[in-house]
């Protein structure tokens, strides 16, 4: 089911996936971010097979769950519920007020774009063992975690030990 959100500053029209996305993940935790996202498509204009953007709304918007860690605090890897690629997370560690909200965009054989992922917070590198993996990946995934909170975790892949 796909759900029209708005148009780019350069008309290209922008859908999402209501059901299958990463997106549709995000949306269904946070309805309000497709008011944040038409927001921000009025202002991009969108080129090339897909487009990762990070804008400052100007103001705070939520929180950012992903923090800097140090070699102090306790860390753990594991997997979300139906995702197959490990997640690092830190113990103990505090969500922070951000004005930052990151768009994923792909363009489809129309020339149109999908929402395909949302978030609030700053634009980062894939995670470790993803297909879209980058050379800053693991430095980055090693000196960052998501805190801890009540994500659904698959419990038999929780470990201590950096799988990557």
């Amino acid at each position: 089911m796909k759900h029209t959100i708005g148009q780019t500053r350069n008309g290209m029209q922008v859908q999402v996936d209501l059901i299958g996305s990463q997106a549709a993940r995000h949306i269904a935790q946070q309805p309000r971010l497709l008011m944040l996202a038409k927001e921000v498509l009025e202002k991009i204009a969108a080129k090339g097979a897909t487009v990762n953007v990070e804008c400052d709304m100007g103001r705070p918007i939520g929180y950012s769950f992903l923090v800097a860690t140090k070699d102090t605090d306790t860390i753990l890897y594991a997997r979300l519920l139906k995702d197959e690629i490990y997640t690092r997370f830190v113990k103990n560690g505090k969500p922070f007020s951000t004005p930052y909200l990151t768009v994923s965009l792909t363009q489809d054989k129309d020339n149109n774009y999908e929402l395909s992922d949302i978030w609030i917070g700053r634009l980062t590198p894939p995670r470790p063992g993803s297909v879209n993996e980058t050379t800053e990946s693991r430095s980055y995934w090693l000196e960052h975690a998501f805190v801890l909170d009540n994500q659904p975790l698959q419990l038999r892949t929780v470990t201590k030990t950096c799988p990557y």
